[in-house]
């Protein structure tokens, strides 16, 4: 009975199949696997799994994902590649169009006018050392360091507490923090951080 039980269970692990991005090697959630003969869809976990023993009467399988390619593949060839299966970006696709809206009522000339955010690859490509080093790599954000190993964020001269730096939601600096430069921010691992965004104002809200 000890035998029969272990092989069942080896059996059900073989079929989890986890699906990754080619280039970054990260786990992709939501990506689909069809089978138009069986009219069955699947789709991975937020880890990137899926379970598709329900598939294993099917002779094509498409594995889809949004933004990447589409490929096909048989259940016995999914099964041969270690299952794992690696998914390719499609150039041709839009990028990712971020939205950014508040649960209360907001004057128009106090909501952001735009939204560079920084993705999980990006920073994995970069290996930025501090988390001043990483809003760095956007572009958009100058960082005055003033000695090695420091960075203070500035945007169009405005530094310290004249910008606002928020960890899930919760204020890392007020306005009773001194108005020169301030490093305060490397205190955070660029690295541990799963989603960077940088807010910027209307060139109106900066003089009203």
């Amino acid at each position: 009975m000890i035998g029969v039980m272990l092989t069942l269970m080896c059996e059900n692990l073989a079929q989890t199949v986890t699906v990754t991005d080619a280039g970054t090697g990260l786990p992709i959630a939501g990506a689909s696997f069809i089978s138009s003969y069986q009219n069955i869809r699947l789709d991975t976990d937020s880890n990137g799994k899926v379970e598709i023993s329900r598939l294993s009467q099917s002779e094509l399988i498409s594995i889809e994902a949004s933004g990447y390619k589409t490929i096909y593949r048989s259940y016995a060839d999914i099964l041969n590649t270690g299952n794992i299966i690696l998914l390719e970006r499609n150039e041709n696709k839009l990028d990712e169009v971020v939205i950014s809206a508040s649960k209360v009522r907001q004057v128009y000339r106090d909501v952001s006018a735009r939204v560079t955010k920084i993705l999980p690859q990006d920073v994995y490509f970069q290996n930025p050392q501090t988390a001043a080093d990483l809003l760095g790599t956007s572009g958009e954000v100058f960082i005055q360091k003033s000695q090695l190993g420091g960075g203070s964020p500035m945007i169009r001269g405005f530094s310290a507490n004249r910008l606002l730096y928020t960890v899930d939601g919760i204020r890392m600096n007020t306005a009773i923090f001194r108005g020169g430069n301030l490093q305060n921010v490397i205190s955070l691992d660029g690295l541990a951080m799963e989603n960077v965004e940088v807010f910027w104002s209307g060139l109106d809200n900066l003089w009203q």
